[in-house]
């Protein structure tokens, strides 16, 4: 399971001797890598009862880390694990209230595993149409001839344009008034900066606003797909398929289910067996 950032991480070992029962080592450490590369060492961890060693680690970052516990000394051995925390916004388009509404769930225990599969229907939708929850995006890029492509799309917004390196804001156009600067050209994402050429950093809000119904129906379906495969999965096997997930499938392995792709646009490239693009 993935946890939020803020969170506490329940982190463990358990200690044995030569006969495998519960036993002290000598001294026992933590040493967790966080994900920009640095590390927080807790040393030594006191066991909470015998052979076993408990730790609570409060989440700072978001990413993957690696817990690394050393017992030295008697009963010396060692142990490595990685846990995931998301970011306080990862991009999520669909709330866990709307996929159990869409499952027709009525507890909560499922609740953990749900949220990541959220994320992975989401992300899944994202990788083939581009940024749907709006964020904003910073880029340093490279103006030729007053044009500059941004590399993440759809854009909504241009927040600011500086150049670089001495970050002097570029202004708004105004054609009426004849002043030079940036304007967005079109939605696909390219920029124009009249009559110049150089370096620029350019904040921009990325994604749909607002966000589009069968984009967040598109999502609740893939979810569910998701869900219902993995309860049941025929021995370990691909789930089984139902008669439009059949013709998706027909059409090229591992595509997304046919009401999905019909959801988002995509059953266009399908039919005529094209790559699915953003």
């Amino acid at each position: 399971m993935s946890w939020d950032l803020g969170d506490k991480v329940p982190l463990s070992i358990a200690v044995t001797d030569s006969e495998n029962v519960p036993a002290n080592a000598g001294n026992v450490s933590l040493t967790i890598t966080l994900p920009d590369g640095s590390t927080t060492t807790i040393d030594p961890v006191v066991p909470t009862s015998t052979g076993i060693y408990d730790y609570d680690y409060l989440a700072v970052q978001a990413g993957r880390h690696n817990a690394y516990w050393l017992a030295t000394g008697v009963n010396a051995c060692s142990f490595s694990d990685v846990f995931d925390v998301v970011p306080a916004d990862d991009g999520d388009f669909v709330s866990l209230a709307d996929v159990k509404h869409h499952l027709k769930k009525l507890t909560d225990e499922d609740d953990e595993d749900l949220r990541w599969f959220i994320g992975a229907a989401c992300q899944v939708i994202k990788d083939r149409m581009g940024h749907v929850a709006p964020a904003t995006v910073v880029a340093d890029l490279s103006a030729r001839r007053g044009v500059l492509v941004l590399p993440e799309r759809p854009v909504i917004s241009i927040t600011s344009v500086v150049r670089l390196p001495g970050g002097e804001a570029v202004p708004p156009a105004d054609p009426l008034a004849g002043t030079d600067g940036w304007t967005l050209k079109n939605s696909e994402g390219v920029l124009l900066v009249p009559a110049w050429c150089g370096d620029v950093r350019t904040t921009y809000r990325v994604g749909r606003s607002p966000l589009p119904q069968n984009f967040r129906l598109a999502a609740l379906d893939l979810v569910r797909h998701l869900w219902q495969g993995s309860q049941h999965n025929n021995g370990g096997g691909r789930p089984a398929l139902g008669d439009s997930d059949a013709i998706a499938a027909s059409v090229r392995p591992y595509a997304l289910p046919y009401r999905v792709s019909e959801l988002l646009g995509l059953k266009r490239h399908q039919e005529r067996d094209e790559p699915l693009v953003g």
